[in-house]
């Protein structure tokens, strides 16, 4: 594949949405087998995958040598998992055991961890293996984790299983005849720590990101990523020195068909979709699984609680992804989302932390502000408003009238006039239909130079048009239009003033 055309495919990813999903349900895993096998079904990530993209992360990506022993042991496991190679897995395991340990106890933890889970398909004694991850656990201080390897060690994990949050929401109340959307603001100060999923800030597997190393400390800008969450995390830096962790390594357990991933307490409680477990990073044994490339705010309630976080920086692309939001903001932890299709979940959420979905970041003297973009609107004006029926890679653009739906059970006299796209760049569908109706306001999702010229060139016809964005800050069309538009742009507020 030439290097245009790998470049092709990887935007074309990205463009989908948080990471690439497959459409059908998902296939059971697999039962235990007696030879160690993990329950996780690897295969499966790729059913839907194109083929193209395994040759060139293949040939990517085994042409390279990492100098942590860490990080290059996950790039040989990671190969051995896409080609099923059992010798090579253990061949990375056996160089990694051999390999000087680090004096982080964090680094050393990840060391430990990917030992144990690789233990019983490589023939070592996997208790042994989880007693040493158990030590390193609580050297690492998350005695919690230790408890679960421990059990692990002696063959009787219980692990205690929680529902996720019902998200509490206020009561709608009066309108009067104008409500201002992108008023919420989250502030971060100089050196204030921020938590944040590995995938597409650190590490991107699928776009061959492997260097970053588990005791780098807190990440500087030009570690980060320039894509996606990545980027955005860079605006934030350029803003105000903040402290950037990642927040690897999560356990997640199965019950039933579903993983879930803990609270603070090590409760499991929030669901992680199955194609982020079926990575081929992702280390298993029995019914836990341990993620490395961490995806979602899902993932990040514990590591972001015992980072001391006061910002959490990941995607909200599920229902449950917005109920660990809530869990987080509950106890005044803010959370941005700019992968926000979810948004409209936590409409009128009541909680003292906030919660931003696709806003833009700037700075403002010695700190930064995300979202503070406020536009008015009229109670009873209509707005038109972008939606997708099917599934797959396309769902993102329904977040319009996912939001809107949602709103209208605090403003009931909003006129929606939802218009429907089967395809990305079909943006001029929705503004046509506001130039028809007379229409002065529409919500729309920017994922591409498609979807930005006929937004751009509506916007500009008039002062007095704008445009709600939705999952729109993760892309660089997308992005660019709230700067550009400063007066006439705005995002899905969860919490509209009235």
């Amino acid at each position: 594949m030439t290097r245009a055309l790998r470049a092709l495919s990887i935007a074309a990813l990205l463009l989908a949405g948080c990471a690439p999903k497959r459409i059908p349900p998902p296939a059971p895993a697999p039962p235990l087998a007696p030879t160690g096998a993990p329950p996780v079904c690897y295969d499966c990530f790729w059913e839907y995958q194109p083929e193209s993209l395994k040759k060139d992360l293949l040939h990517t990506l085994g042409g390279k040598t990492l100098d942590d022993p860490l990080a290059d042991a996950h790039r040989r496991i990671l190969l051995a998992r896409v080609t099923g190679d059992h010798g090579a897995l253990c061949a990375a395991r056996a160089a990694l055991s051999g390999a000087r340990r680090s004096r982080d106890a964090e680094h050393a933890l990840s060391v430990a961890e990917t030992l144990a889970f690789t233990a019983a398909e490589c023939g070592a004694d996997p208790g042994d293996a989880f007693r040493e991850a158990a030590d390193r656990s609580r050297s690492a201080g998350q005695d919690w984790k230790g408890s679960i390897y421990d059990a692990l060690a002696d063959g009787d994990l219980k692990p205690e299983i929680g529902e996720a949050p019902v998200i509490a929401k206020r009561e709608p109340t009066r309108v009067g005849q104008t409500f201002v959307l992108g008023a919420s603001k989250i502030v971060v100060r100089a050196r204030e720590r921020v938590g944040v999923q590995v995938e597409r800030t650190v590490r991107d597997w699928i776009s061959y990101q492997l260097t970053w190393s588990e005791n780098d400390g807190a990440v500087p800008k030009d570690r980060l990523l320039t894509w996606h969450e990545g980027a955005r995390l860079r605006d934030l830096l350029d803003a105000v020195p903040a402290k950037i962790f990642p927040l690897p390594g999560t356990l997640v357990v199965r019950k039933g068909k579903t993983w879930l991933a803990p609270d603070e307490h090590g409760t499991f409680r929030f669901a992680v979709l199955d194609d982020k477990v079926e990575y081929p990073t992702t280390l298993a044994y029995k019914n836990v699984a341990l993620l490395p490339d961490t995806h979602g705010i899902a993932a990040l309630v514990e590591g972001a609680v015992r980072e001391r976080a006061k910002l959490v920086v990941g995607c909200g692309d599920t229902e449950d992804k917005m109920k660990a939001a809530y869990w987080l903001a509950r106890q005044g932890v803010d959370v941005y989302f700019p992968c926000d299709r979810y948004v409209g979940s936590v409409v009128g959420y009541d909680a003292p932390g906030v919660l931003l979905g696709s806003a833009p970041i700037r700075r403002e003297g010695k700190v930064a502000v995300i979202g503070d973009r406020p536009v008015t609107f009229r109670s009873d004006e209509t707005i038109v408003v972008e939606d997708f029926t099917g599934r797959g890679e396309l769902r993102y653009y329904d977040a319009p009238a996912r939001y809107f739906r949602a709103l209208t059970a605090y403003v009931p006299s909003l006129k929606l006039d939802v218009v429907a796209v089967d395809d990305s760049g079909q943006s001029s569908r929705v503004v046509e239909r506001a130039e028809a109706l007379g229409a002065t306001a529409i919500g729309v999702r920017v994922a591409s130079k498609a979807d930005a010229a006929p937004v751009k060139a509506w916007l500009r016809a008039s002062r007095n048009r704008r445009a709600v964005l939705f999952h729109s800050a993760p892309y660089r069309e997308g992005y660019a239009l709230f700067a550009e538009f400063p007066d006439q742009t705005t995002f899905g507020d969860p919490r509209p003033v009235f």
